[in-house]
């Protein structure tokens, strides 16, 4: 995930919230109570996905890789480079991904 979408992620849930809080002043209809029961989900939804770090794998420049957990991938490149500016080791931005088991196990596999 980017930092432009987790913004659009936090702003859309934001409206969900405004939007089943104005509408549970009105009457309640079964219709009006299934709107609000949607849009309290998918906030919950989105939230769980915005609380959650993922793990980001790279790889540095002069070879090996290794990995950083962050929410967006902007973030990982950036604790990335805090985490070995006082080395010799440079990571690469452009290998920053989200693990994948498969992808992992390939990495695991370099040290057998």
């Amino acid at each position: 995930m980017t930092n432009e979408e987790y913004i659009k992620l936090t702003k859309r849930t934001e409206v969900l919230t405004e939007r089943y809080q104005e509408l549970m002043v009105m009457e309640q209809t079964p219709t009006i109570q299934d709107i609000i029961g949607e849009y309290m989900e998918e906030a919950e939804r989105i939230n769980k996905i915005l609380s959650e770090k993922r793990e980001y794998l790279y790889n540095f420049v002069d070879g090996g890789w290794n990995s950083e957990y962050a929410y967006t991938r902007e973030l990982a490149i950036k604790q990335a480079k805090a985490r070995w500016e006082n080395t010799c080791m440079q990571a690469d931005p452009a290998t920053f991904r989200v693990s994948t088991p498969t992808d992992y196990q390939n990495l695991l596999s370099l040290f057998y």
